[in-house]
């Protein structure tokens, strides 16, 4: 057993947070409690029972409790002054060794609370028009940013922990670059129907030999059959097994080995976004629109008729057992409504074929990174940019009909599916910060990242 939490008597009490000896639960609370200025009322006179056995305990009661175990408002910071004080501690650590060297800062656990974060930025840019008049035109504008710095804290260092370009499962070879329209179809047709197989693979019972048999055409990873339902209280949003799958996608695209170490962090972190809305926008329009049903990208659906409660309605809290539910219930389900009315629902109606899925998901990849990119990297994407969209008109012009709006409806989609990946990233850093989910570390570490 180990030492009591001195306000809630849990035997988990290793360190001490802000302060006062307690476990994470207590701790996470306190900083939930002081970070949103939550006040509290105690219906009781006397100072009520708080143990980590009950269910239901007094907020505040338990809140006098941590003050009493000697835990200091002051000491929780304020995301800005993490964020301050992570770079200065940098530049200390960085005094007598490369610039480019990995942060000395490595967070031992998701209870940290010295973190730094900055995923996007608030400032918008329009997007640079390519000089010939190309169907490019069409793409949308005002909805990415700009990274002023161009310098990088990461050079050698989360590249090199994972498998290196010469290991890599299907890397893109270096110089191989698809430019006729057969080829650059079935180059992203292939790395989508591995991702799939390998999310069969991970989230099913399904036999090897049928995926050996499909693998090569598998256009969903899921049947009906195959879905589950989401258990918020569970959720942990992405898990190691997640970012292996992605890596290999993510490998493959044209020109990848040829980034910096930089550009394929950025580059890999934002496929971890976009994936996350299109992938689950597409599932949940193959299988789940017939049941009112979003399917995420692990095989779980939520059903959205009715819309389920957001959390935030007047006595919301009777249908849940614990504040903990109800505090994790009332951080996650607004998000997931959100990106069923903002994408998934959207994306449903325009019917979307496999082959578009596959060249817009791609198209959306290079076009959001292209921001955060150097000008090197930026003329690559401008590149992968151009050849997609000449790919996708052309194969939308032989499909017969007007050719022209399908492109320009395929373009614009762009608008809302980047604006639900800037959503999904803020929240999950909130949701991070404020220890809602017990999140895998690579998780934080991919929120972590300065861009």
């Amino acid at each position: 057993m180990g030492p009591l939490c001195a306000v809630c008597e849990s035997p988990t009490a290793f360190t001490l947070h802000f302060g006062g000896r307690c476990c994470k639960a207590c701790a996470a609370f306190f900083r939930r409690t002081v970070a949103l200025d939550l006040k509290y009322e105690c219906c009781s006179e006397g100072p009520c029972e708080i143990h980590f056995s009950m269910r239901l305990v007094c907020r505040e009661c338990r809140l006098q409790k941590c003050y009493s175990a000697g835990m200091r408002s002051e000491l929780v910071r304020s995301k800005r002054e993490n964020f301050a004080c992570t770079r200065r501690k940098d530049s200390r650590n960085n005094s007598d060794g490369p610039i480019n060297s990995p942060s000395i800062r490595q967070s031992s656990s998701p209870d940290e609370d010295d973190w730094s974060f900055q995923m996007f930025e608030e400032k918008p840019i329009k997007f640079e028009e390519p000089s010939p008049p190309t169907v490019s035109q069409c793409l949308p504008t005002q909805m990415m940013t700009e990274e002023t710095s161009r310098t990088s804290s990461f050079d050698g260092g989360y590249c090199s922990s994972l498998p290196s370009s010469s290991t890599a499962t299907h890397p893109s070879p270096l110089g191989f670059i698809p430019t006729d329209h057969n080829s650059i179809l079935q180059y992203y047709h292939s790395m989508e129907t591995s991702l799939c197989s390998r999310r069969r693979i991970m989230y099913t019972s399904t036999d090897m030999d049928f995926i050996l048999d499909s693998h090569a055409t598998l256009q969903c990873p899921y049947t009906v059959s195959d879905l589950r339902p989401h258990d918020f209280r569970n959720f942990r949003g992405m898990l190691r097994h997640d970012f292996v799958i992605l890596f290999d996608y993510a490998t493959r695209f044209p020109e990848f080995n040829s980034f910096t170490s930089h550009e394929k962090n950025m580059f890999y972190r934002l496929i971890l976004a976009v994936d996350f809305i299109l992938s689950s926008a597409y599932y949940s329009a193959k299988l789940g629109q017939a049941h009112r049903q979003m399917i995420m990208t692990n095989g779980e659906f939520l059903c959205m008729d009715p819309l389920p409660m957001s959390g935030n309605e007047p006595n919301a809290r009777q249908y849940f057992a614990s504040d903990d539910d109800f505090s994790k219930y009332k951080a996650l389900m607004p998000m997931h409504i959100a990106i069923w009315e903002e994408s998934v629902l959207p994306f449903a109606r325009m019917n979307v074929t496999f082959e578009e899925f596959c060249l817009l998901k791609a198209l959306t990849v290079w076009h959001v990174t292209y921001y955060k990119f150097t000008e090197t990297g930026r003329e690559k994407c401008r590149r992968q940019r151009n050849i997609i969209i000449d790919c996708l008109s052309k194969m939308c012009h032989s499909q017969g009909g007007n050719g022209e709006n399908r492109v320009g409806e395929l373009l614009m989609s762009m608008n809302y599916i980047m604006e639900s990946t800037q959503k999904l990233t803020s929240s999950y850093v909130m949701l991070t910060f404020f220890d809602v989910l017990n999140c895998d570390q690579m998780l934080h570490e991919m929120l972590n990242f300065k861009y």
